[in-house]
């Protein structure tokens, strides 16, 4: 019986093919034959990169390749655009990669360039990261398809005057913001303004904005308090903002009348400049908070969101008394999440009055680690500095203490975070599971879930390279040694984890 080697399909079948093919494959099928070079022409080009130190090509080359790049053969399939500004990284005029003086970049090349990708959806451009951008100026507005506009980098500067023709996209990103000067801008607080004043407030429902590391989106927003009021629609912020500015912040905040989804981050949170005064609180439409313990008094009084994640790690009996202002928001919570340090958790003094404050609360997700802190301020847990082994018997009888004050549960997940060291002191994973259950019964209907990754000792780590060096080489012998016995108890280890039915779904990483 002779088999067949026709592949005789629909296209729109071969479409779909290659929709889920790696781009250089895909760039083999787009040669084979001038079938699939029509059905994989679109979707080769959907995902496009315009980045002249990408090509290694001088500026005349790539303004050649540039015209190719925007005509109708290619410019009208693609979906997705990044275009790098970021000029210099090897752009040469000869085309090499060398050290001296730059070559004038094509920027006003790219910048048509953009015009002819009309059915664009999503825009990244990456800017330097003082580069001065006139926002208003890219020509953004000509794109009628366009639904994400992600920024990175980039000075964004606006005219005083607020432009008639906006930008009308549904989520506008800035990542990498650069740092004002104060000084600066109190100078000329008349002058300029920032991106907000680009961007069509009718269109715009999610906002994100990702400080660079010793700035705060917060000093832009004030270039532009006269408009917070005017985006009426938008219902997801996620902003970094750090004490000095959460003012600022609070300010914009309070003036979106459908903010539904609010994800604050900040490494310096301790500030006791800004308190709220009465009446100045966040919209009641307010549905999910996601943020340090610290913001919670500032942003969620007389709120009434329901799934409430901490993404700092905190004590437990800190975390009780940061929700003490606000009951409002305790009362309509039916997802928590939170991230304790084993240390805190195995200290925790009154472990029945965390759960039981929350009436309504189903769900509920802990994280427990072990893990060092390197930096004061960082928001990675602190727990190795201060952990005591001795505490660890407590573990059991605190965790049933907690979660039994809670009777609404119907959803819990401990996600563990241990070195195997710490592991080793612990009781069997399959015991302390069924310990738990066995506590919580009978409450048939509840789901008690383990996740969990045990760790290893961290490699050397020096920020001189030859020293690094010297110390891993004197530990060599030592750490040869010490690896098979870790190897043996990493074994039994993932044995216990993977070996427990309630941790079927449990990566264990090394």
């Amino acid at each position: 019986m002779q088999l067949s080697t026709s592949f005789d399909l629909p296209n729109e079948l071969w479409h779909e093919v290659f929709k889920n093919l790696p781009r250089n494959a895909l760039g083999k099928v787009h040669a084979v034959s001038s079938l699939f070079h029509d059905i994989s022409h679109p979707v080769l080009f959907r995902d496009f990169i315009l980045d002249p130190d990408r090509h290694h090509l001088s500026s005349d080359e790539f303004i050649d390749r540039l015209r190719l790049y925007s005509s109708s053969s290619i410019a009208p399939h693609v979906r997705k655009l990044t275009v790098s500004f970021q000029f210099g990284r090897g752009f040469r005029p000869s085309g090499r990669w060398a050290t001296g003086p730059i070559s004038p970049c094509p920027v006003s090349q790219l910048l048509r360039s953009i015009q002819s990708f009309q059915n664009v959806c999503i825009l990244d451009c990456e800017f330097r990261f003082d580069a001065e951008v006139h926002f208003a100026e890219l020509g953004l507005q000509s794109l009628p398809n366009l639904k994400e506009l992600r920024i990175h980098g980039g000075k964004l500067f606006c005219p005083r005057v607020p432009i008639s023709s906006k930008i009308s996209v549904t989520h506008f990103s800035f990542a990498s913001i650069p740092m004002i000067f104060l000084e600066e801008w109190r100078r000329q607080p008349e002058t300029r303004r920032s991106f907000l004043s680009a961007l069509d407030p009718e269109a715009l429902t999610s906002l994100t904005l990702s400080p660079s590391y010793d700035c705060s989106p917060a000093a832009w927003l004030a270039n532009d308090t006269d408009l917070f009021s005017t985006f009426r629609n938008l219902r997801s912020v996620t902003i970094g903002c750090d004490g000095p500015f959460l003012r600022q912040v609070h300010a914009f905040l309070m003036q979106l009348p459908t903010l539904q989804h609010l994800t604050l981050t900040g490494h310096f949170r301790h500030c006791t400049e800004f308190i709220p005064t009465p009446g100045s609180s966040l919209p009641r439409t307010l549905q999910s908070f996601t943020g340090p313990r610290e913001y919670i008094p500032l942003f969620l009084a007389d709120t009434a969101c329901t799934r409430l994640a901490i993404n700092a790690c905190c004590g437990p009996d800190e975390l009780c008394a940061a929700l003490l202002d606000t009951p409002s928001c305790v009362s309509a919570v039916t997802e928590l999440e939170v991230q304790f340090s084993l240390a805190g958790v195995c200290t925790w003094t009154s472990p029945n009055e965390l759960f039981a404050a929350f009436p309504r609360l189903k769900t509920v997700r802990i994280h427990i680690s072990d893990a060092p802190l390197d930096d004061a301020d960082s928001d990675v847990f602190d727990a190795a500095e201060t952990f005591d082994p001795a505490v660890l018997p407590n573990l059991p009888d605190i965790l049933l203490a907690a979660l039994r004050a809670c009777t609404t549960l119907s959803s819990i997940v401990i996600d563990w975070d241990l070195h195997y060291l710490t592991a080793r002191l612990l009781p069997e994973f399959r015991d302390l599971h069924e310990m738990l259950l066995s506590g919580l019964a009978p409450r048939e209907d509840l789901e008690l879930v383990f996740e969990g990754e045990l760790r290893m000792n961290p490699e050397c780590e020096s920020d001189d390279e030859e020293v690094y060096m010297d110390e891993c080489d004197a530990d060599s012998e030592e750490e040869s040694e010490r690896a098979m016995v870790e190897e043996e108890l990493l074994s039994s280890l993932k044995a216990r984890f993977a070996g427990s039915r309630f941790l079927s779904q449990t990566v264990v990483h090394t």
